[in-house]
C-alpha cells in the first residue's frame, strides 16, 4: 500500500463509516490506526475512539448544559403536580441526547448505540423486581408470610421499634448477600405486611438502605467500582475502613433522628433509645470492625450478627419499654397486613366489603374502608366521642404516612382512627374488642350495626389466626413449621451467599462468558449466548466502547428468587389462595408502568456516562474539581449521591465519578483513599433517592404515588448523612 492509498485514521475500510478519531498506545506497531482493515483488528492492537472534549461555549456552560437534564428531571418529579416516570425520565433522556448530539458534538453512532444500551441494560432491575414480586405474591399465596409477620408479632408483642430495628438488621444483611437494590424490595413489602403503611414501609427501606451499599454485595462496588484506578489492595481497605468509621458515626447520628421517626414518633425512641443504640450497634459495630481489614464482607457479617443479636434483645426485653399503642401513627397494632392481592388477608378484605356492613355498603371505593378505619377516632367506652385532631391518652394521631400512602395520589384530610387493644388484652379481652367494633360502627353512618354483624366482623378478623392454625409447641413440631413457613427467606440468603462469596466457587461457573455460540446482527452489534447463560451483545452499532452483558444465573432472579419460588409452590401446594398462574399474571401486570420507567432511566445513565472524558458525566466533574479546588471537599459526597441518583447505583456512581475524584484529590494535595472514601460514602447515600430504588420498591409493594413525594421525604436524611460524613472524614483524614 503506497503513502497515496493509506486510509485516513479513524475510517473503517470495511464499512466507511467515520465514526472519529482513532489512537493507539501500542507502541510496537504506532500505525495501527492508519492500516487496521476492520473494527476487529483495531480492537485486537489496542486502537480506540477519541471524542472531542466539551462543547463551543466553554467550560462553565459544558456544565451547566449537561446539567440541564437532570435539573428537568428534578423539577418536573419534585413540582406539586409531578409527571409520571413513565414520562419524565424519558423525556429528560430525549433532553440529553439532543444536548450530546447539538452542543457537545458527540459521537452520533455512540450517541445512539449509548440508549440501545440503555434499553438492554434495563433488563436487569426488571428481572429483579419480577422476581422480588413473584417472591412476595408466592409466600403469600402460600401462608408463608402471614405466618412469618404473626411470629415476629409474637416476638415484637407489636413493638414498633423493636420490629423496625430488625428489619434494618435483615435488610443490611441482604445488601451485603446480593445488592442490585435487593433489601428494599425485600425489606418494604414485609414492613408493610407487619401492618406499616406502604408509604412509610417504602421511605424507611429506602433511606435504612444507605448505611449499607457502600460495600454492597461482597465489596461489589469498591473493588470493582473503583478497580480501573489501579489501587493496591491495602488501598482498597483503606478505603473500606474510612468510609465505615463515615458511615457508622452518622448511622448512631441519623437512625434514631430522622429514619426510625418516618413510622414512630419521637418520644417512643426516646423511652426506648437503649435498645435503639444496642440494635444499632449490633450491627454498625461489627461491620465497622470488618471494614478495617475487608472491603467484601462488612454489611454481610454485620448484617448477620445484627439479626441474631436483636432478635436476642427483643426477646429478653432488653431496653424495650411499654408504651401506648394508641400514639403511633400509621402502625395497627398486632395486624398482619398484605401487599397482595392473592393473600388470604386480601380474600378476607374482600369478604368484609361483600359484608352489609361494609364499606361496600356505603359505596367505598373497594380497600378504603381499611384505611378509614385507621383514620377515624371513636368513643373508648365512656360514651364520649373524640374530637377530631384532639389528643390524649387514648387518641390515635393522624400520621403523613397514611396520608401520603393513597395510590390514587390524592392526599386525604386527618380523621380519627379506631382504636386498637393492647397486646395483654388482646386474646383475653374479646368483649372488649367486640364493644370498641360496636363503637365504631355505631359511630359511622350508614353502617349497618346490628349485634350479629359486629360478630361477624369480630370473627373476620381472627380468620388469618384460624388459617394458619394455633401455634404449635415444640414438642408439636413447631421448630419443623417455622423452618418450613420461613424457607422463603433463609432459602433466599442461602443461595446468595453461595452465589456471591468469591471463595465458595460458584460465582465464576454462573459468570463463564466461555464458551460460547455468537450470532453476528450486522451493525446492530454481535450477539453472544455462553454455557453459563450469559447473554451478551458486542459492538452496538459497531462502536467497540458499547456493549451489554446479562448474567441470567447471577443477576437475583431465577437464581435465587424464581428457584425458590417454585420449591415453596411445590411444597405448600395443598394452601395456596391463588393459582401459579394467577401469581406470574400478577407479576407481570406490575411491571407494565416501571419497564417504560426504567427504560428511560437507564438509557440516561448511559448517555451520562459514554463515553471517557467526552461523557457528560465526567465533564461535570472534571471542570468543577478544577474550579472548586479545596472546596470540591464540600461537594465531594454530593457528587456520589448525584451518580447514584440517576444510575441506581453505587457501583456506577463509584465507575463514572471515581476517576475524577482521584485527580480531585491529587490536584489539591490530600489523600486519593480518603476522597474515595467520601465518593463511596456520598453514592451509598444516593441510594435513598435514587429513582430506580424508588421505582422498584412502589412496584413491589403495589404503592401508586409519585417518585418526588417519596424522594421529599428520604432528601432530609440522605442531605444529613452526606453532611456528617464530610465532617468526619475532614476531622479525622483529610489533611494538606
Amino acid at each position: 500500500m503506497t503513502d497515496a492509498d493509506a486510509p485516513v485514521a479513524g475510517v473503517l475500510l470495511d464499512d466507511a463509516i467515520f465514526v472519529g478519531s482513532y489512537t493507539c498506545p501500542a507502541t510496537t506497531d504506532p500505525s495501527c490506526p492508519f492500516t487496521c482493515t476492520s473494527l476487529s483488528s483495531c480492537n485486537s492492537c489496542g486502537c480506540f475512539i477519541v471524542d472531542e472534549e466539551g462543547g463551543p461555549w466553554g467550560d462553565a456552560m459544558d456544565v451547566i448544559m449537561c446539567l440541564l437534564p437532570i435539573i428537568f428531571l428534578l423539577a418536573v418529579t419534585l413540582k406539586k403536580n409531578p409527571l409520571p416516570t413513565t414520562m419524565s425520565l424519558p423525556l429528560a433522556a430525549i433532553f440529553m441526547f439532543l444536548i450530546r448530539l447539538m452542543y457537545l458534538g458527540s459521537n452520533p453512532v455512540l450517541t445512539s448505540g449509548a440508549i440501545i444500551s440503555g434499553f438492554h441494560e434495563a433488563l436487569s432491575p426488571l428481572t429483579i423486581m419480577l422476581g422480588a414480586i413473584t417472591l412476595f405474591e408466592t409466600m403469600e399465596a402460600t401462608l408463608c408470610l402471614p405466618y412469618m409477620m404473626r411470629e415476629m408479632k409474637s416476638l415484637t408483642e407489636g413493638h414498633i421499634v423493636a420490629e423496625l430495628m430488625l428489619i434494618f438488621a435483615f435488610a443490611y444483611m441482604i445488601e451485603g448477600a446480593s445488592g442490585f437494590g435487593t433489601p428494599v424490595a425485600l425489606g418494604a413489602p414485609m414492613l408493610a405486611s407487619l401492618g406499616h403503611c406502604k408509604f412509610g414501609s417504602v421511605v424507611t427501606l429506602l433511606v435504612m438502605n444507605t448505611f449499607a451499599t457502600v460495600w454492597g454485595a461482597v465489596g461489589t462496588p469498591i473493588w470493582f467500582g473503583f478497580g480501573n484506578l489501579g489501587l493496591e489492595e491495602e488501598e482498597f481497605v483503606e478505603v473500606s475502613k474510612k468510609a465505615g468509621v463515615a458511615l457508622s458515626i452518622s448511622a448512631f447520628l441519623v437512625m434514631p433522628t430522622m429514619v426510625l421517626t418516618i413510622l414512630c414518633p419521637f418520644k417512643i425512641i426516646r423511652q426506648n433509645i437503649i435498645f435503639v443504640l444496642c440494635s444499632l450497634g449490633s450491627v454498625m459495630l461489627p461491620t465497622l470492625a470488618m471494614s478495617f481489614f475487608t472491603y467484601e464482607f462488612p454489611s454481610l457479617i454485620g448484617g448477620m450478627l445484627g439479626c441474631v443479636i436483636t432478635a436476642g434483645l427483643i426477646r429478653f426485653r432488653v431496653g424495650l419499654k411499654e408504651y401506648s399503642h394508641d400514639h403511633v401513627d400509621g402502625e395497627r397494632h398486632l395486624k398482619i397486613s398484605t401487599t397482595s392481592e392473592n393473600s388470604l388477608v386480601a380474600s378476607i378484605q374482600k369478604d368484609q366489603a361483600a359484608s352489609p356492613f361494609s364499606h361496600a355498603a356505603c359505596d367505598f371505593e373497594e380497600g378504603e374502608i381499611e384505611d378509614l378505619m385507621e383514620n377515624i377516632e371513636v368513643q373508648r367506652g365512656d360514651g364520649e366521642k373524640k374530637n377530631v385532631g384532639e389528643e390524649s391518652q387514648e387518641t390515635v394521631h393522624v400520621s403523613n404516612c397514611a396520608n401520603d400512602s393513597t395510590n390514587n395520589h390524592q392526599e386525604q384530610e386527618a380523621a380519627p382512627t379506631v382504636p386498637t387493644t393492647n397486646d395483654q388484652n388482646e386474646n383475653n379481652d374479646e368483649a372488649a374488642n367486640k364493644e370498641s367494633i360496636r363503637s365504631y360502627v355505631s359511630f359511622v353512618p350508614h353502617l349497618s350495626h346490628t349485634p350479629d354483624e359486629q360478630d361477624e366482623l369480630l370473627a373476620s378478623l381472627n380468620d388469618v389466626e384460624r388459617a394458619l392454625g394455633p401455634r404449635k409447641s415444640y414438642s408439636e413440631g413447631y421448630l419443623r413449621e417455622l423452618l418450613g413457613r420461613t424457607f422463603p427467606l433463609w432459602g433466599v440468603v442461602v443461595l446468595l451467599i453461595l452465589t456471591r462469596v468469591q471463595q465458595i466457587g460458584l460465582k465464576p461457573l454462573l459468570t463463564k462468558r466461555d464458551p460460547y455460540f455468537e450470532i453476528d446482527f450486522g451493525t446492530y452489534g454481535k450477539f453472544r449466548l455462553s454455557a453459563s447463560l450469559v447473554f451478551q451483545l458486542l459492538d452496538i452499532f459497531q462502536h467497540p466502547d458499547l456493549s451489554w452483558k446479562y448474567e441470567l444465573l447471577y443477576v437475583p432472579f431465577v437464581v435465587p428468587f424464581l428457584l425458590v419460588s417454585i420449591v415453596t409452590m411445590a411444597i405448600y401446594r395443598t394452601d395456596l389462595q391463588a393459582s401459579p398462574k394467577q401469581i406470574f399474571a400478577t407479576c407481570a401486570n406490575r411491571l407494565l408502568n416501571p419497564a417504560v420507567a426504567l427504560m428511560g432511566a437507564l438509557a440516561l445513565v448511559q448517555l451520562l456516562i459514554k463515553e471517557g472524558s467526552a461523557a457528560p458525566a465526567d465533564i461535570i466533574g472534571t471542570v468543577l474539581s478544577q474550579a472548586l479546588k479545596q472546596g470540591w471537599i464540600v461537594f465531594a459526597a454530593l457528587i456520589g449521591t448525584l451518580g447514584s441518583f440517576f444510575s441506581g447505583s453505587t457501583t456506577i456512581s463509584n465507575l463514572t465519578f471515581g476517576g475524577i475524584q482521584e485527580i480531585a484529590a491529587e490536584s489539591i494535595g490530600t489523600s486519593v483513599t480518603s476522597m474515595l472514601a467520601l465518593q463511596a460514602t456520598g453514592a451509598s447515600a444516593g441510594n435513598g433517592v435514587c429513582l430506580n430504588n424508588i421505582i422498584s420498591a412502589c412496584t413491589v409493594v403495589g404503592l401508586g404515588v409519585s417518585e418526588g413525594k417519596i424522594i421529599a421525604k428520604t432528601f432530609k436524611p440522605v442531605l444529613a448523612t452526606n453532611i456528617l460524613a464530610t465532617v468526619v472524614m475532614l476531622a479525622f483524614f483529610f489533611r494538606f
